[in-house]
């Protein structure tokens, strides 16, 4: 059958931004299963997951200058082993991975495509389809609705700095450098319910605040930048995207050897609360996807159009000392995926390399605690000791804190 040309305008500019800087950021969600995975039947459960999201059917195009997507008309097929595979170029053209060793699944995604929460609808229900193959499960597996592309040009037209010859320059924050490693740290998610409580904020604004206790001392001085991503389906009316939503903020605050919890969390859940309103999420993503939507019109060679976007992202105002991203319940409960499916899982671990910062926190919430993995440039030993540490002045109960191996291939 004759290939199709007909391009994919889900991600055109929406995803393009991931693909023109200057390394791929490539995610790993990975589940550990009650019993060794069948790798038949997980091929089967992909296949009929795959068959109801045409979103991730997809391949790339490069042209002199352009990159565009069109749909992907070979086979997806399931892996062995633990590996993480470059994405395109391992995995015919796909912008995932799946693999499975011993009992746990992974599931590891290029940015371009989607974020986490675009990634958890797929991924849930592919966990259905196994577990009615393995287990009998009789799970309900309605269709994956997908929303259509939102109007680029009309969230573009909110940019508050439209007009402007270029961006704003700032002075943004010198991630360091050092050889990647991976972390984690597993709190009680009860105790940091109340211990948010005790300040009268949210619990994520509480998290917050115990990460920059926490990177003060690593990093040597009392100033904390951090950056953090808001979802905006809602906000830009599409809450069925499976592609990049995402509206970024920078924050600081200072986090001084005598600072205490109840001196940083207000600040920080004010500064959070302001952020969520949906009028102030659409005005920085049109800040943000201007840029993009500039540099991917110009009439110029791709390897131009990558340099020009990586010079307008360090005059942005994202660089930071630490990146978190809060993905909640990765099992998408928003959308009514039975508790029952929780019965087949004991585990599960999120993993995104520390994009534009010297540090990346990526946070789930799952079966009563909340799994915090780290993947650090640091360079200096202790970052799960000293979170762990400043967890318990707070009263924020740890089950675990630890190393947990060198950094994944192909994010070094």
């Amino acid at each position: 059958m004759a290939e199709t040309r007909t391009r994919s305008a889900a991600l055109i500019p929406q995803g393009v931004m991931y693909y023109y800087r200057d390394k791929h950021i490539y995610c790993r969600y990975q589940y550990a299963l009650r019993d060794a995975v069948d790798p038949a039947l997980l091929q089967q459960a992909v296949d009929a997951a795959l068959a109801e999201a045409e979103h991730f059917k997809l391949k790339l195009v490069r042209e002199k200058q352009d990159v565009y997507l069109v749909p992907n008309e070979r086979p997806f097929t399931v892996c062995l082993g633990s590996a993480l595979k470059a994405m395109p170029e391992e995995t015919d053209g796909y912008f995932f991975n799946l693999s499975c060793e011993g009992d746990t699944v992974y599931f590891d995604w290029f940015h371009f495509v989607a974020d986490g929460r675009g990634v958890s609808r797929f991924l849930t229900r592919i966990l259905l389809e196994y577990c009615n193959r393995r287990y009998g499960a009789g799970f309900a597996c309605p269709p994956l609705t997908a929303a259509p592309p939102y109007d680029m040009q009309a969230l573009v037209a909110l940019d508050p700095t439209i007009g402007q010859e270029k961006m704003p320059e700032i002075d943004p924050v010198q991630p360091e450098t050092g050889r990647l490693c991976r972390s984690m740290v597993r709190l009680d998610k009860a105790s940091l319910v109340a211990a948010a409580a005790r300040c009268g904020v949210k619990p994520v604004s509480a998290l917050l605040g115990l990460l920059c206790l926490a990177m003060g001392p690593l990093l040597g001085r009392e100033r904390v930048e951090y950056c953090y991503s808001t979802d905006t389906r809602r906000a830009l009316g599409v809450p069925d995207a499976f592609y990049n939503c995402v509206a970024s903020f920078r924050y600081g605050v200072q986090a001084g050897p005598a600072a205490r919890l109840a001196d940083l969390a207000p600040a920080i859940d004010a500064d959070l609360k302001a952020n969520l309103v949906p009028e102030v999420q659409l005005r920085q993503m049109a800040k943000m996807m201007h840029w993009v939507v500039r540099v991917d019109a110009l009439k110029a060679p791709l390897k131009i159009k990558k340099r020009v976007f990586r010079m307008g992202e360090a005059m942005g105002n994202f660089p930071a000392d630490f990146w978190i991203s809060y993905l909640g319940d990765p099992l998408d409960p928003a959308r009514g995926y039975p508790p029952a499916l929780n019965d087949y899982i004991r585990d599960f671990e999120v993993w995104v390399p520390p994009d534009g910062a010297s540090v990346g926190f990526e946070v789930a919430s799952f079966q009563g605690q909340l799994i915090v993995c780290i993947q650090d440039k640091l360079g200096r030993a202790g970052l799960a000791g000293a979170l762990q540490a400043a967890c318990e002045r707070e009263g924020v109960a740890v089950r675990f804190a630890g190393e947990v191996g060198p950094a994944l291939p192909h994010q070094e």
